[in-house]
């Protein structure tokens, strides 16, 4: 039997209507979800969930080409979004190595590795839903 592992660790997705495209490579890191308002209101709901692989890994496949970035924190961190359907699909931190990656993007989303771990701004959640435990931190540098 051969070694399907290589296979485990491509992930692809992309957004709502499929213009915008992805696929990435590498084990996935530190999902979590964020409650900060910046989610909130690009998400429309109580908090984004997201999960980092190597930018290294990084393609955008689809016939959209890349997303359309817009700099939350100019100069700091930038998100991705189809101009199309309006799916949030990525987050970029300037100077990082890892892409952050909306979990519901994700084509396959029922892998293990892929359950937060951690809730990023507790100050700004939403009190009537539960927040998420710190059951592990992030094993980026």
């Amino acid at each position: 039997m051969s070694d399907t592992r290589a296979d485990v660790d491509v992930w692809t997705g992309g957004c709502l209507c499929q213009n915008i495209r992805f696929q990435v490579t590498g084990e996935p890191d530190y999902p979590h979800v964020c409650s900060c308002q910046h989610c909130q209101k690009r998400g429309g709901g109580p908090m984004q969930s997201w999960v980092g692989y190597p930018l290294e890994g990084l393609r955008w496949i689809g016939d959209g080409g890349e997303p359309t970035w817009y700099d939350t924190f100019p100069g700091e961190t930038k998100r991705g979004f189809c101009p199309t359907c309006g799916s949030h699909i990525a987050a970029f931190d300037y100077g990082d190595s890892t892409i952050g990656i909306n979990l519901t993007a994700l084509d396959q989303q029922d892998d293990p590795r892929l359950v937060p771990v951690n809730q990023s701004f507790r100050g700004d959640a939403v009190p009537w839903l539960a927040q998420v435990p710190d059951t592990q931190h992030s094993t980026t540098s």
